[in-house]
């Protein structure tokens, strides 16, 4: 039976994490000494890349054995990298491991589900488990967080507005998120 699917690793993960994926890679039945992430057997021709989507899991191998294997290979995933691992289109989410840095400025628009920038990036609340602030950094930022995501906004206006322009405007930012139930803690 032909097999495909695609897992929550993004492609932008750090060597670090390559390698402890190569390490599941190899512990894992019929494992191929190829070039490339390769299983081999009898009716068995698995193969591993690094797609935009997530990592691709595909080729053949009877459904008896891909069951157990692909269970397997996913829990011992889970437990190098620390995080759920399972398909995007069944809700398991990637982890960002560089956070996204934009500019406050850079924001096209923002209601109480998702923040839209210019560069159509976008973010849904629901993404962040808790938000922090500090106006004192330099530059000020904003940053929202969770275990497998974390996004920052930068006052990066300092050459632009004057000092006071720029309290203003992250002070307004900060009713701004209030007024759609987001809470961010004060760092400052």
């Amino acid at each position: 039976m032909i097999h495909d699917v695609c897992l929550n690793i993004h492609y932008s993960a750090p060597k670090e994490v390559w390698e402890k994926i190569s390490v599941v890679y190899r512990s894992m039945p019929y494992w191929c000494n190829d070039n490339y992430p390769h299983w081999v057997g009898d009716n068995i021709d698995i193969s591993a890349s690094v797609e935009p989507g997530g990592i691709q899991i595909y080729g053949e191998m009877p459904d008896e054995l891909w069951d157990s294997w692909y269970e397997s290979l996913k829990n011992k995933l889970t437990e190098a990298l620390g995080y759920e691992i399972g398909e995007p289109e069944n809700e398991y989410k990637f982890k960002f491991w560089n956070p996204f840095c934009k500019n406050y400025s850079d924001i096209r628009t923002i209601d109480n589900r998702q923040i839209i920038f210019n560069d159509y990036s976008t973010f849904d609340w629901n993404l962040f488990e808790r938000g922090e602030r500090d106006i004192t950094a330099n530059p000020p930022y904003f940053v929202f967080k969770s275990p497998l995501i974390e996004l920052r906004i930068y006052f990066n206006e300092a050459e632009k507005f004057p000092k006071k322009k720029r309290i203003r405007l992250f002070q307004n930012f900060q009713k701004e998120l209030l007024n759609l139930g987001i809470t961010t803690l004060d760092l400052s």
